[in-house]
């Protein structure tokens, strides 16, 4: 993440943060950078030469309308000011800097198949008794693993898949000497 995207999103964090608007600005910053990430034409195009400075803030004015003021005068902001690349950035940063001030982390769990939803409450459980922290967990399917589950979170890899451990055996065969 760039230092612009860092500096802009914190400061639209700090601007709802001191206002008492977190949680809707945060679902909006959800829903805009939803769209961004499903029409990156739309991203392109607010960054195209061919538009003036007022034509592509007013698309976004447009857009979003029915938004927060705060989060259109942000998105037409960085139009105006040539960044709009940086805005999925920004949305990131915020949404980084809402989970730490709720206590929330954010668990990226790879399993070899899709997990149910009472393995997905039991696991979700287990690492909020474990770190002692709210959860939010990102899943993703990777048949490579063959089976188990890997989790990182907080900065732990937590590797419970069946490639680790075969890797393991390998490992511990190819060392003996016959």
């Amino acid at each position: 993440m760039s230092d612009v995207a860092k500096e802009y999103g914190a400061a639209l964090w700090l601007l709802a943060h001191e206002d008492g608007i977190e949680d809707q600005l945060l679902e909006e910053t959800l829903t805009a950078s939803g769209v961004l990430r499903d029409n990156p034409a739309y991203l392109s195009l607010l960054s195209s030469p061919d538009l003036t400075k007022e034509e592509r803030s007013s698309a976004v004015v447009r857009a979003f309308a029915g938004g927060h003021r705060y989060l259109i005068n942000f998105l037409s902001m960085m139009v105006e000011r040539g960044y709009s690349r940086e805005i999925p950035g920004c949305l990131d940063e915020y949404l980084r800097l809402y989970r730490d001030d709720r206590g929330i982390a954010v668990a990226k769990v790879v399993s070899a198949r899709p997990l149910t939803d009472g393995e997905k409450s039991k696991l979700v459980a287990a690492l909020v008794r474990r770190y002692d922290v709210k959860v939010e967990a990102e899943y993703k399917v990777d048949p490579s693993l063959l089976g188990g589950i890997k989790v990182e979170i907080s900065g732990v890899l937590l590797d419970g898949s069946a490639r680790r451990r075969l890797d393991g055996v390998k490992a511990d065969l190819s060392s003996l000497t016959l």
